[in-house]
């Protein structure tokens, strides 16, 4: 079910919701009528205190983004098929703005003006799809635009928030990213000492064996206690540098130098060799695999003290965009 737009307009509540239909409730009574979204103008100027205005766009605050640092302006919107109508917020590209969609810090808040040049927010309506119009360099020559309206000032807040996961099936809370609690994570546990801490790093014990692969929890349950130990060490097989304990550690039983320690097996053997604690041959492997982790990027707008030519407004919670990067570390 699409989620609700709420707008606050100066002491009457507005909410934006679904199909363009106008409700009045009045303290002392209550009545519905039905009226063309164009009316709403009529009803601003007739509305009292304590009355509360609900015109339907079916916005679902899921927000879907144009553009990237390579091109000059980005495009938050939101859409609408029923009827076709769409929520855009036009900004440029910039160092400060850039940082919105790939920041640093954690949060990190901002905001900048509206101007109706550089920095635009509008709402149209079409006679089809706004997909085929809404970021094409060549719009189609089949969909218009019916209604326009545009906002000439108001201030555009968000607050990014991220989430960083090495995908390795360890629970990030289990890596002890932040083991006094400050909230720092640069002193995060970092077990086999290469400067990326475990939570970010896809092989946490530095043996050339992704930890995903070393089955830290078999069962899927978030409980790590029953990880895989093939030497019986308690030392779980995804934080030991020597899997089955004959002496010669893990990276260092890749026969062929691949960086694969699966396709490595000593003669008539049927398991590999770093699982084989009878294969004590050494092939020195000092090379390390490449390491990714993804970043999951969250960011609210909320604009407020705006005119949206059908209304002035306190507040529009516009909506939410979420994005994943991909960060490659060494």
């Amino acid at each position: 079910m699409p989620k609700i737009l709420e707008i606050k307009l100066l002491s009457i509540r507005c909410v934006i919701k679904y199909n363009s239909v106008i409700f009045v409730r009045n303290e002392k009574y209550m009545r519905k009528s039905l009226f063309i979204l164009l009316s709403l103008s009529l009803f601003l100027l007739s509305c009292n205190d304590g009355d509360v205005i609900i015109f339907e766009l079916a916005f679902d605050q899921e927000l879907s983004k144009c553009g990237n640092e390579n091109n000059d302006n980005y495009v938050i919107y939101d859409t609408n098929d029923d009827p076709f109508e769409s929520l855009t917020l036009l900004f440029p590209n910039s160092t400060a703005n850039n940082l919105i969609f790939n920041p640093v810090n954690n949060p990190h808040e901002g905001s900048f003006n509206i101007n109706g040049t550089s920095v635009r927010f509008n709402y149209r309506t079409y006679d089809g799809s706004p997909s085929e119009l809404i970021c094409e360099e060549i719009p189609s020559s089949e969909v218009s635009i019916l209604e326009d309206q545009e906002a000439s000032s108001g201030l555009v807040n968000y607050v990014s928030t991220f989430i960083d996961d090495d995908n390795d099936n360890v629970p990030t809370a289990n890596e002890n990213p932040d083991p006094n609690g400050d909230g720092n994570f640069e002193d995060a546990q970092d077990t086999d000492g290469d400067s990326i801490p475990d939570y970010l790093d896809k092989d946490d014990d530095g043996d050339n064996v992704p930890t995903i692969s070393e089955n830290p929890d078999p069962n899927n349950d978030n409980n790590l206690d029953d990880a895989q130990d093939t030497d019986g060490d308690t030392i779980p097989d995804y934080l030991d540098e020597d899997d089955d304990g004959d002496g010669v550690i893990t990276r260092y039983e890749d026969e062929n130098l691949n960086e694969n320690l699966f396709d490595d097996l000593a003669p008539a053997a049927i398991v590999a060799r770093f699982l084989d604690n009878t294969a004590t041959d050494i092939f020195v492997n000092d090379v390390f695999n490449s390491n990714s982790y993804t970043r999951t990027v969250t960011t609210i707008f909320t604009i407020v003290n705006t005119d949206l030519g059908i209304l002035n407004t306190d507040e529009i919670i516009l909506g939410t965009f979420i994005d994943t990067i991909e960060y490659e570390t060494n």
